[in-house]
Order: C-alpha cells, then sequence, then structure tokens
C-alpha cells in the first residue's frame, strides 16, 4: 500500500515562540463561532501578522489536509485533531497530526536522537529516505525543523538542532512525560546565588535534597514536579582542570576504581545533559575550606574515555555560562512608530548627522547580526574567517540610500552573494516570509538564483525582529515586484 503523506509541511503564523498561541487562538474562535472560510480568513489576517490572503488560504489548506481543521461552507469546524489538542493542550497530539498527513517527522527525530545535525544534514537525511523528496536548498528541511522546535521537540542554538529531553522521551516511547524540556528555564535555587559561600545544610535546604553525612561528585536529582538536575562538586585538589572556576574545564566522571562505566548513575546522567535539557548546577571548594562557592548552571559539551593511572576513566568537557546580558536604557527604548502603527520607514533628518550615523550604522549591523545568530536567512550559511569574523551581512530592507531606517526589522542577515542579490533585486520575499526571484531567464545567474523560489527565510524565533511587512513592500516595489 503507498503512502499518501505529503511531502513538505507549511508554516502557520508566528515564530517559534508564539506559534502556537496564534493557532491556539484561531481554532478557539472556529469552536466558538463556526465562521464561514471568508470570515476565518478576515480572522487570520487581523489577529496575525498574516499579509495575503492567498497565503492565508495556503496555510489553512495544510491545517486541513493533516487533520486539524475542516474549512467548508457554510461553517468550518475542527477535526479530531483539532478537537483533541484543543481539550488535552498536549504538544504530542500536533506532532501525532503533522506525522500523519507529512513524511519525514519521525526520520528527523530518529537522526537527531543519534547525533545534533545543522538544516543542510537534517535536508541530507531527508533526501536519503525519501527517492522522490528532492530539495536544492534545506527550506523545506527547515520547515519541519520549526514545527519540532514549536512543539518542544527539538532545540536549536548556534545553527545547530538537538533533540530534546522530551522529544527523546516521545521517540522512544518512554511515555512517562516526567523529564525536563529542552531550552526551559529552571529558577535559581531558592537563597542561592552565583558567587555564595554556602554549607551543606543552606545546600540542601536550597534544593530541597539530602546528601547524608558528606557530598562530592556527580548528584542526580529530581525537582517536585519530577524534572532531572544535577548537583556536580569539584574540591581544589581533585583530578580537574586548574581551574575549574572559569570558563571551559574538564570534570572526571564518578567511579574511583576500575574502568568508569557510560551507565552509571552519575555519568549517565551527565551525558543525558549534552543536550542541554537537564540543568547542572557546578559547586566548587578550596583544600582548606569549610563552604562550597556556587558557580551557577554549566553546559555538558561532550565527553570522551581518556586513559589514567592505568584505566579508563571519563572526561567531561564542560562550560560555565555566561551572565545573562543585561538590557541598556537605550535597547529598551521602543521603535519609533507612525501615527498608523506601522513602522517608521526613513529616519528623521536630524539623525543624519555623520557622528551618530556612524554609531547607529555600528549598532544596526551588530543587532541585524546578533538577532539572526550571524545565519544568513537565505541560505543558513555561517561562514567564517580564520579569526572568526562572520561573512554574514546585515542588509536593510528598504535601502539606506533611500533613508530607511535603523530599525532591526528593516534588516536582514545576508551572506555577500545574497546580500549582492537582494540590493540589485534578483531576490526579494513576501510578507509571509517566502523567497521570490526576478524572471529574466536570459540573464546570467537565473538558474542558480531560481532554485530558491518559494523557499522560506530562515528566520529568528522572535517575532520583534522578522522583517515587517512596511519594509517588504517597499522593497518589491522598489525593485518592480
Amino acid at each position: 500500500m503507498s503512502d499518501g503523506r505529503r511531502f513538505t509541511t507549511d508554516r502557520f503564523y508566528g515564530g517559534v515562540s508564539n506559534r502556537l498561541e496564534n493557532l491556539r487562538s484561531m481554532l478557539q474562535y472556529v469552536r466558538a463561532e463556526s465562521p464561514s472560510r471568508g470570515s476565518l480568513t478576515e480572522w487570520v489576517i487581523r489577529n496575525t501578522r498574516a499579509g495575503s490572503e492567498q497565503a492565508v488560504n495556503r496555510h489553512l489548506a495544510f491545517l486541513e489536509s493533516i487533520g486539524v481543521l475542516k474549512l467548508s461552507e457554510p461553517s468550518c469546524e475542527l477535526k479530531e485533531y483539532g478537537r483533541r489538542w484543543l481539550n488535552e493542550d498536549d504538544p504530542e497530539t500536533l506532532y501525532e497530526a503533522l506525522s500523519s498527513g507529512v513524511k519525514g517527522f519521525d526520520v528527523v527525530l530518529e537522526a537527531l536522537r543519534d547525533d545534533p545535525m545543522t538544516d543542510e544534514e537534517i535536508m541530507n537525511r531527508l533526501v536519503g529516505e525519501f527517492d522522490e523528496m528532492e530539495m536544492a536548498t534545506p527550506g523545506p528541511a527547515i520547515r519541519h525543523r520549526e514545527w519540532l522546535q514549536v512543539l518542544e521537540l527539538v532545540d536549536r542554538r548556534d545553527g545547530v538542532n538537538r533533540i530534546t529531553a522530551r522529544g527523546r522521551r516521545l521517540i522512544e516511547d518512554e511515555g512517562d512525560g516526567g523529564g525536563p524540556i529542552s531550552g526551559a528555564t529552571y529558577p535559581e535555587p531558592v537563597g542561592l546565588t552565583q558567587g555564595e559561600k554556602v554549607t551543606q545544610d543552606q545546600i540542601e535546604a536550597a534544593f530541597d535534597t539530602g546528601f547524608g553525612y558528606r557530598i562530592s561528585g556527580i548528584n542526580p536529582r529530581r525537582d517536585n514536579q519530577d524534572r532531572r538536575y544535577v548537583l556536580v562538586f569539584a574540591t581544589e585538589d581533585g583530578p580537574y582542570d586548574d581551574d575549574v572556576t572559569r570558563g571551559r574545564f574538564n570534570y572526571i566522571g564518578e567511579g574511583l576504581t576500575g574502568n568508569q562505566s557510560e551507565t552509571s548513575p552519575g555519568n549517565s546522567t551527565l551525558i543525558d545533559a549534552i543536550d542541554g535539557g537537564i540543568p547542572v548546577h557546578f559547586f566548587y571548594k578550596a583544600t582548606s575550606g569549610d563552604t562550597w562557592e556556587y558557580q551557577g548552571l554549566v553546559n555538558v559539551l561532550r565527553y570522551e574515555f581518556v586513559e589514567r593511572d592505568g584505566r579508563k576513566v571519563l572526561e567531561f568537557t564542560m562550560q560555565h555560562r555566561e551572565p545573562e546580558r543585561r538590557e541598556t536604557d537605550e535597547e529598551k527604548k521602543p521603535v519609533p512608530e507612525s501615527r498608523d502603527g506601522d513602522p517608521q520607514l526613513t529616519e528623521d533628518e536630524e539623525q543624519f548627522i555623520d557622528t551618530r550615523r556612524r554609531v547607529r550604522d555600528s549598532e544596526f549591523v551588530e543587532k541585524v547580526r546578533a538577532a539572526y545568530g550571524r545565519t544568513c536567512v537565505v541560505c543558513g550559511s555561517r561562514r567564517e574567517t580564520p579569526t572568526g569574523e562572520p561573512e554574514v551581512e546585515a542588509a536593510h530592507i528598504y535601502p539606506k540610500a533611500e533613508g530607511g531606517a535603523d530599525d532591526v526589522r528593516n534588516g536582514v542577515a545576508l551572506c555577500k552573494l545574497h546580500h549582492w542579490a537582494f540590493d540589485t533585486g534578483w531576490l526579494s520575499f513576501t510578507d509571509d516570509h517566502e523567497i521570490l526571484v526576478k524572471d529574466v531567464p536570459e540573464r546570467e545567474g537565473y538558474y542558480e538564483f531560481k532554485q530558491l523560489e518559494g523557499d522560506s527565510l530562515v528566520l529568528p524565533g522572535d517575532d520583534g525582529v522578522e522583517p515587517h511587512p512596511t519594509y517588504l513592500r517597499e522593497h518589491r516595489d522598489l525593485h518592480g515586484f
């Protein structure tokens, strides 16, 4: 029997952080009002950042194809998966809907269970799994990955995708629902602040746990919601790097005699923490001290077996997390808006003072690069020089030469090739962030760019920095799209 599922998925409105919120609001409206198809389309345009009616209808048709929504006249209604998800609020229900209608979601999770992967590697895995699935760019694979991110089954950091604890449980069908979710925020332990010197009693009180007569090494724990976390202790005279109190360092696993094992409780928990789903709290004590210094959270980057004193031990590479950067008062200021609520298209004339312009130009470049993770929105590349400088550039959507505003929503990160193609009018973007290509087949380069048409941009999860339709419309008009 042939598999009738489609190969490609489609987005819904909103970034990774609020797509489910927008979808839930729409389905609640359908359940309460049973609107006509036209009324539903109008509701989506009014209540999201939707652009055209044509794009809205495409997104709605996708939801119908996976059993979430039924589009009909005179009234639309929820299908099975839509009803179940609103009633249960369980992300796995939407995963089931996506998997039942689209090929490849299980393939992606299975692959990520083995190793972290870039979007290009996910694309190659899907193409290798399904002969009929052809991709010239990773756009379709990115849409698969984004839905898995939305459902908190996959976490993305620095251009690399990793399965979360929830994703691992789902694919392994454990079904206990008790592990942490990658990217979840855990509160600081009660009564402890980073850098504070504390006693064993204070640590036990802060984490509501006990250690017996002494504490040391790796201590796996669970909180009152059955989420795992780890307390790791190091002393100055332990078998570690010369300095484990800052930056990156190595930590030796548990097991004082014989060869250490990956399956022992402490070692296996640290291995599970490599995907970022399990918080690891680090404590350090000087040889002559009687208190522990709380070092805060650390990331477990990798591990390997090494030879030490005639036995094999596990060496974990860890890194202290950087303190969260606080926004300056200048950064907290709202973006200037015009009277109708749209962003300001051009800068005020007095802002074109040379010294201020240079400062603003530099700030704009850094903000756009940071917002997009130094990743080209068209091709997803993150190339660097040998000294670590990014190739990616900050491009104004409505050009600076026309007085375009230094608003991060008037910017996208582009590699040098696609920056040139965007500025010269080869490429433009729809309000729904899909790529348009100028139809001039007689020009050299046309067939290279034509492969990008219809692909979705590689956007950050924060809706507050995504390209605004005001600027996108001006760019299309400027270049005759």
